[in-house]
């Protein structure tokens, strides 16, 4: 199986200045698009600083009714917990913006987790165009913790399969 994936690592002096590289990215992207663009964003403080850049400076040159609005991760809580990276994105984002409820996409960490896992995979396979058989986000944001995590998963954690 083939997979392709399209990348420039950039690395940038702030999370001021990276907002701002990520909203102009993201701009070309969208208004270029055609049709729905998928994004699958990420939880933590970074991306917060870019959601609350981009909901500041970008109400209106983002087709963002356009945007399909999905999760690469989530804890197990439920949307109203502060933990919960659906209620980061949602009050620094998603409410600030004419996003379209139908355009929402998220975990629902409040459910059991092997059936949420599931429920979105489903979700993902249903929502999305794909390659091969697999589905194809046009992009993936992800963020980096200071310990060196991304998308829950963390340095030396034991994956059962």
């Amino acid at each position: 199986m083939e997979f392709i994936v399209n990348y420039k690592i950039q690395i940038s002096e702030s999370v001021e200045k990276l907002s701002e590289q990520f909203a102009q990215l993201l701009t070309e992207k969208v208004n270029k698009c055609k049709d729905d663009f998928n994004i699958a964003l990420s939880g933590g403080s970074t991306p917060k600083g870019i959601f609350e850049y981009l909901a500041a400076h970008h109400q209106n040159t983002i087709g963002w009714h356009k945007v399909k609005f999905f999760w690469g991760d989530e804890r197990c809580v439920p949307p109203t917990d502060s933990e919960s990276n659906y209620k980061m994105a949602y009050e620094s984002l998603l409410s600030r913006l004419q996003i379209p409820a139908s355009n929402i996409f998220r975990i629902r960490g409040e459910n059991d987790p092997q059936n949420g896992v599931k429920e979105y995979s489903e979700i993902v396979k249903k929502q999305l165009p794909q390659t091969n058989k697999i589905p194809k986000f046009d992009l993936i944001m992800l963020g980096l913790g200071e310990d060196g995590h991304t998308a829950s998963i963390f340095p030396n954690q034991k994956i059962k399969k």
